[in-house]
C-alpha cells in the first residue's frame, strides 16, 4: 500500500504542474495584437500537392501558397528555423492524408537539425494592410 502513495503523488504534482503553466501562455498569447492580414483559423488545408510556394513571415510561422491565391499562415510549434531553410520546407501529413492539418510536421533544409508541428492555420490576406504599416504611414505626415 505504500507503494502507491509515490505513484499517485507524482501524478497529482503532474498534473497541477500542467494546470498552472497553460493558462499563462494562453493569456501571453492571447495578449498579442494579431496582424490585420490573418484571417480566420482552419482545420486543414486540403490538397496539399496544389501548395506551390512558402515564405517566412515571422520566428514562429510561415505562409504558404495553395493553387493561385490561397495562402494560409503555418503557427509552428519547435525547434525548425525557417529563417535559415535555404530553398525549401518540406510538409509532412500524418496517416497518407491529402490534407495538413493541426499536428502534422514541417522540415526544412536549413543547417541546423529539427522540425516543427503545426500548431494552427489560419487563413491569410495579403492585400490587408499590415498593423505596422499604418503606423509608419501616420508617422511619415
Amino acid at each position: 500500500m505504500s507503494g502507491r502513495f509515490p505513484i499517485a503523488a507524482s501524478l497529482v504534482a503532474g498534473v497541477l504542474l500542467a494546470a498552472c503553466q497553460s493558462p499563462a501562455a494562453e493569456t501571453a498569447r492571447a495578449d498579442e495584437k494579431v496582424d490585420p492580414r490573418q484571417g480566420e483559423e482552419v482545420r486543414q488545408i486540403c490538397f496539399t500537392s496544389m501548395i506551390r510556394n512558402w515564405r517566412e513571415l515571422d520566428d514562429d510561422s510561415i505562409l504558404v501558397e495553395r493553387g493561385v491565391k490561397d495562402v494560409y499562415k503555418l503557427e509552428l510549434l519547435g525547434t525548425c528555423q525557417p529563417d535559415d531553410a535555404f530553398l525549401s520546407v518540406g510538409l509532412v501529413q500524418r496517416g497518407g492524408s491529402s490534407c495538413l492539418q493541426r499536428g502534422d510536421n514541417v522540415v526544412t533544409d536549413s543547417r541546423f537539425d529539427g522540425s516543427c508541428v503545426i500548431r494552427r492555420i489560419y487563413k491569410w490576406n495579403d492585400e490587408a494592410t499590415p498593423a505596422d504599416a499604418g503606423a509608419d504611414a501616420g508617422s511619415a505626415k
